[in-house]
């Protein structure tokens, strides 16, 4: 078992090593948000507080001091925050390897289930960049990992890591409260005996088991009514605190359409490498119907209203819509023409195959992987109502179901095996392809930028993209609603505004083109164009 461990390590290590081979050198640029995080640590690095952005939402203390930590080190630039956390990416992987077979998963379909998560497009394209996503998994898996531990006569140790791990993932993100719930939840079903009608708990067994989760519960409630009540919050949160009587407004139907089959595809496509093999058990008959109804399903819902994909945003694919995001071009993305329907199909398939392995799992679930069941059935269901639907949000899923696609039985033929590998590094290489897209097209971008700067255009004047805006033009006011107005009048941040010069995805009507730029596709196959625009000049009186 030790030597799969380190089996497992290596090819973890060896991918990473491999992507950064592939990837050097990275360009030194924020990724989407990470220049909200990146300049906390920054500013922290100056001031000695910790202090974000009004623009943000989210506020990952914890995050925030690992980057400090790791900068003291290491420095703060972008590159080095993103280095920072592909460790981190890494020490999650080895970590779920090793959650799978503590949950009962054999060898190879843990392996193949790590592979599922490390190659998944998200989970790869977020692995290079200072954002949330990453150090919130690691977390949550090396709490899950402890409470699944917890067993013999360290019960009671491993119990307490777990709780204080899921609160440092509650000081990344608030959602770490549903790995409290998911502990809880599991030791209930398993430990006490209630739902068979016996109580095999004493009252001390009650109070030493629950002691941990209780004090974390305490602490996170506490922390976040510091952060929401009492604390400075940023304007962003104080606005959208008005907004959730428009839960209410939202047709049911909508909610179905997008919380519930969007997401549904989303992981039959992602964690389609081993729930697809299902065919290859006796259950083949269930996914085939199963897969059959879905896609009908999917298709009957994009015939009568396309406004809203059925089919995900894959935007973490990189390299274009919701990733980099630069002005002229709808900013989300989604398989057009005929492949949005070879997706689907492959979508419904695997979702079918998920759905039918997870049956089978549930009959013999373990306390750990019980745990991770329960905290993502929790996790889905708090998205839904929080209109969360995007493959950032979704990425947290995964976790928990390539676990129930792990533990489920599979034959163990090479035929069966290659496949999965097969496929699990098909998805891995485009999802490099597109890490690999998205760093060449943002350093033409930045380069863009600083020949206009060396030119003599100053900085304001010109609009290179959400997240080189947010970096280099972003101020820092004190925390209120008031400041909103101290910060207005940043272009793709604070305003709709379009700059003098802008870097455009494709050309903007009423602007002259300047020039056009040219950068790689995947791994340098192919090209894609953007577009150096400026406001044409006013004609004199």
């Amino acid at each position: 078992m030790r030597r799969a461990g380190w089996a497992a390590a290596a090819v973890v290590v060896g991918w990473y090593a491999f992507a950064l081979w592939i990837l050097h050198p990275l360009t030194d640029a924020p990724v989407v948000d990470s220049w909200l995080y990146g300049s906390a640590v920054r500013r922290y690095l100056r001031t000695g507080e910790i202090r974000f952005a009004g623009f943000s939402q989210a506020m990952p203390i914890a995050q925030v001091v690992y980057g400090v930590t790791w900068a003291h080190a290491f420095g703060g630039n972008s590159v080095s925050l993103e280095i920072s956390v592909v460790v981190l990416a890494v020490l999650c992987g080895v970590m779920f390897h090793a959650l799978a077979i503590k949950c009962g998963a054999p060898r190879w379909q843990a392996l193949a289930a790590t592979g599922l998560l490390i190659c998944n497009p998200c989970f790869t394209f977020l692995s290079f960049s200072f954002m949330t996503e990453i150090p919130f998994l690691t977390a949550m898996i090396a709490a899950h990992l402890a409470f699944a531990k917890a067993e013999g006569r360290r019960e009671q140790l491993w119990l307490w890591i777990a709780a204080a791990t899921a609160v440092i993932g509650f000081l990344i993100r608030p959602f770490a409260a549903m790995v409290i719930a998911g502990c809880v939840g599991a030791m209930i079903l398993h430990d006490t005996g209630l739902l068979q009608g016996t109580n095999r708990w004493s009252r001390a067994d009650w109070i030493k088991k629950m002691a941990p989760f209780a004090l974390a519960l305490a602490i996170c409630v506490g922390i976040g009514a510091w952060l929401t009540v009492l604390g400075p919050r940023p304007w962003e949160v104080q606005l959208n605190e008005n907004h959730f009587r428009y839960l209410f407004m939202v047709p049911i139907a909508n909610y179905l359409r997008a919380g519930v089959l969007g997401p549904l595809l989303y992981l039959g496509t992602v964690l389609s490498p081993l729930a697809i093999l299902q065919i290859a058990t006796p259950r083949w008959r269930r996914v085939a119907i199963g897969g059959a109804a879905i896609f009908a399903s999917a298709f009957v819902l994009m015939w009568m209203d396309n406004r809203m994909p059925v089919t995900p945003e894959y935007s973490c694919f990189g390299g274009w819509h919701n990733v980099l995001i630069l002005r002229g071009q709808d900013n989300r993305f989604s398989w057009d023409g005929g492949w949005q329907y070879v997706f689907m199909l492959l979508a419904s398939f695997g979702a079918a195959g998920f759905v039918v392995a997870s049956a089978q799992s549930f009959r013999t679930l373990s306390r750990g992987a019980a745990a991770t069941a329960i905290a993502a059935i929790i996790y889905w269901a708090a998205t839904i109502p929080l209109w969360f639907y995007n493959d950032r949000y979704y990425l947290v899923l995964v976790p928990a179901g390539a676990i129930m696609l792990a533990i489920a039985p599979l034959p163990r033929s090479r035929i069966v095996m290659a496949a999965g590998f097969a496929m699990t590094l098909a998805m891995g290489l485009l999802s490099l392809g597109g890490t690999y897209a998205y760093q060449r097209g943002m350093a033409v971008v930045l380069a863009t930028r600083n020949e206009l700067e060396h030119k003599g255009v100053p900085r304001s004047a010109i609009d290179a993209g959400y997240a080189l805006n947010g970096e280099d033009l972003y101020r820092y006011p004190k925390h209120g609603i008031e400041a909103m107005e101290l910060e207005a009048g940043i272009p793709m941040i604070t305003s709709p505004k379009v700059g003098e010069y802008t870097i455009a995805s494709e050309p903007i009507a009423g602007m002259e083109v300047v020039r056009r730029l040219k950068w790689p596709g995947p791994f340098g196959l192919g090209h894609r164009y953007f577009y150096l625009v400026k406001q044409p000049v006013a004609a004199p009186k």
